[in-house]
C-alpha cells in the first residue's frame, strides 16, 4: 500500500512531464540525444541537503524543486529486496547505532580493496532495516526518523559491473566504446578540476576529451553549503555554478 501511494504521488507530480519508455525496452540502435540549451539539474540522492537522502520525501522534494533527473544508488537487503541506498554501510545515514539489539551485526568486509567496518545492508532483512537520518550534523535534523528507504521492485533491466580503474574508464578507448550506448558521463567534479588544500588547480582534459567523443558531462556534487565550497569561490555557491 505504501509503495502504491508513493508511486501515485510521483506520477501526479510528474504528470506534466513527457514519459519515455525504459532504455532496456528500446532497440539497441536507438540513442536519443539530450538537450544542450541549459545545464541539467540532477538531484543526487534526492534533495538530501534538506531531507535525509534516498527517501521518498527527499525524492518528492527534489521533484517539487524542479529537478530534471533523480540519481539514486541500489543495494540489496539480506532477503534480496532492492533498496535505494548510497553507502555500503548503514552507519552514517540511519539510526542503527541506537539499536542495541543489532550490535552483533557490526562486521568487517573487504570493499574495493579496503577493509570497511560497520553495519551492512545485506546483513539486515527488509523488515529490520533502520529508519534514516541526516548525514551531517549541520543540516536540518527535523526530518530524521524518516520512513525506511524507498523500495525498488520489479527490476528487469540488466546492469554491467566493472572492476576497472578510474584511468581505464576515463580513457579515450573506453569513451569510444561507451559512446555507442550512453549520452554522457558523470564524474566527480574534483576529477575535472583537481583540488589541493581546498584550492583548485589547473583543469584536466577530461571534459574536452569526453566532448570529443560526443559525450556530455554532468559532474557531481554541487552543494550550497560552505563546508563543501572551495576557497576560490569565497563561500559563494553561485560562483561555483557559474564556473
Amino acid at each position: 500500500m505504501i509503495l502504491l501511494v508513493i508511486w501515485l504521488s510521483l506520477l501526479t507530480l510528474c504528470a506534466g512531464r513527457p514519459l519515455y519508455s525504459l532504455p532496456g525496452k528500446e532497440p539497441h540502435t536507438v540513442k536519443l540525444p539530450l538537450q544542450t540549451s541549459r545545464p541539467y539539474n540532477i538531484a543526487h540522492r534526492g534533495s538530501n541537503g534538506e531531507i535525509p537522502e534516498e527517501t521518498a520525501a527527499s525524492y518528492l522534494r527534489a521533484i517539487e524543486e524542479g529537478t530534471d533527473f533523480i540519481e539514486t544508488d541500489i543495494l540489496s537487503s539480506k532477503d534480496g529486496v532492492l533498496i535505494c541506498f548510497h553507502d555500503v554501510i548503514l552507519d552514517e545515514t540511519t539510526n542503527v547505532a541506537t539499536h542495541k539489539e543489532f550490535a552483533d551485526r557490526e562486521k568487517t568486509y573487504e570493499v574495493q580493496g579496503f577493509n570497511v567496518t560497520g553495519f551492512f545492508p545485506f546483513d539486515f532483512t527488509l523488515k529490520e532495516l533502520i529508519r534514516t537520518k541526516q548525514r551531517y550534523a549541520f543540516r536540518d535534523q527535523q526530518y530524521n526518523d524518516s520512513p525506511k528507504v524507498l523500495l525498488i521492485d520489479d527490476i528487469t533491466m540488466p546492469t554491467q559491473d566493472t572492476n576497472q580503474t578510474y584511468a581505464e574508464i576515463t580513457s579515450d578507448a573506453y569513451f569510444n566504446y561507451i559512446k555507442q550506448y550512453v549520452v554522457g558521463i558523470g564524474p566527480w567534479k574534483d576529477t575535472i578540476v583537481p583540488v589541493n588544500n581546498n584550492y583548485m588547480l589547473a583543469p584536466t582534459d577530461l571534459v574536452k576529451r569526453a566532448h570529443a567523443h560526443n559525450l556530455q558531462v554532468h559532474p557531481y556534487t554541487y552543494r550550497n553549503e560552505h563546508e563543501f565550497i572551495h576557497f576560490n569561490f569565497s563561500q559563494d555557491p553561485y560562483k561555483e555554478y557559474d564556473y
